[in-house]
């Protein structure tokens, strides 16, 4: 398939990118230099949330490995993407049971990777997992694969409350000859060679209550995968609200006062945006939570600083609304993110 091609197939969210490159930041390597060679910026991956093409993305993912000198580096990354970077993994920790959690992330795994077809079955007393790529991932195959065999994996330890030592892993791809598999670090027993990507687990585990449900985490979370879900058939305008919105979030403009700067009025804002099943107050809220937790791990801005930033005239309102989104304080989050990287880069 020709680049041109290529260019218009949305295949990751910029969740997933993000993950990657706190990876390579925690293990000295630039994340700037990366984005600059895939030509990406930071503005991509926070402003618009805009899906990252697969061409985009191959380009990504051959100078993140070339850089960071490590050919595992897809296992590193998925050990980055946390349950609670997205709502997707948020609601499933947070469900009553373990079934209910693998079913709700099976279901909406397509907010994360657009081309990659997961399905979910049991039989003879074991579940299985199935992950399929809906169109060749080429070289990023094994990248890919590996990024999800550790998420998944920091996803079940996450509901457990403990490893999953149940699991057994299926990869799509010989056992490298010469040296240890990576992926044998994360996982007790795999099986090489196989025709996709599986993860089984017997059937009597699915009724383990969830170490972190929620009821009130998970219905506020699977609203967010429910608006998320409708913005794919409103991408485009969306894209456009987010990207004008982030360039004046410091001010924290009104309704009213955006709508110029998108070129209509703003009863016309208000019907798009209902037709996208979002409102105004939703689009804001969630361009300052993505943005807050990058100021946490990523600078050394004050909570009063990060909070003008968002546009709250006091940080005490900043302070709470965070909790409201993540169920912790900034501070606490701040520590969580950074401890995060560094036990990724001990591994």
């Amino acid at each position: 398939m020709s680049g041109t091609a290529e260019a218009t197939i949305p295949f990751v969210h910029p969740i997933y990118v993000r993950s990657v490159l706190d990876c390579l930041n925690s293990r000295g390597v630039r994340p700037s230099a990366v984005l600059a060679s895939a030509g990406l910026t930071w503005k991509n991956l926070f402003d618009g949330q805009r899906w990252v093409d697969f061409s985009v993305f191959r380009r990504f993912a051959a100078h993140a490995i070339r850089l960071s000198g490590e050919p595992a580096l897809g296992l590193l990354a998925g050990s980055m993407l946390l349950p609670y970077h997205s709502p997707m993994g948020i609601a499933a920790v947070t469900s009553d049971r373990l079934g209910d959690g693998l079913q709700f992330a099976n279901r909406h795994a397509r907010l994360i990777f657009r081309t990659l077809d997961f399905q979910i079955a049991t039989e003879a007393g074991w579940s299985t997992l199935r992950v399929s790529p809906s169109r060749p991932l080429c070289e990023t195959h094994l990248f890919v694969m590996q990024s999800i065999v550790v998420a998944y994996c920091r996803l079940l330890e996450a509901m457990l409350g403990r490893p999953a030592d149940e699991l057994r892993v299926g990869l799509p791809y010989p056992r490298p000859s010469g040296q240890d598999e990576p992926s044998l670090s994360y996982v007790r027993r795999v099986e090489f060679d196989q025709s996709c990507l599986w993860f089984t687990l017997p059937a009597p585990l699915l009724s383990t209550p969830s170490a972190l449900a929620d009821e009130k985490t998970f219905l506020a979370a699977s609203e967010d995968c429910r608006k998320m879900e409708a913005e794919l058939g409103h991408a485009d305008f969306i894209h456009q609200v987010r990207q004008v919105l982030a360039e004046r979030l410091t001010s924290n403009p009104e309704l009213a006062e955006l709508a110029p700067d998108l070129g209509i009025s703003s009863r016309t804002l208000v019907r798009r945006l209902a037709e996208a099943g979002l409102n105004y107050s939703d689009v804001k809220d969630d361009i300052r939570k993505t943005h807050a937790a990058w100021y946490l791990q990523h600078t050394e801005l004050t909570m009063e600083a990060i909070a003008s930033q968002l546009g709250f005239n006091d940080p005490t309102n900043f302070s709470r609304k965070f909790k409201n989104w993540y169920q912790v304080p900034p501070s606490q989050m701040r520590k969580a993110l950074r401890s995060g990287a560094g036990q990724a880069d001990s591994r």
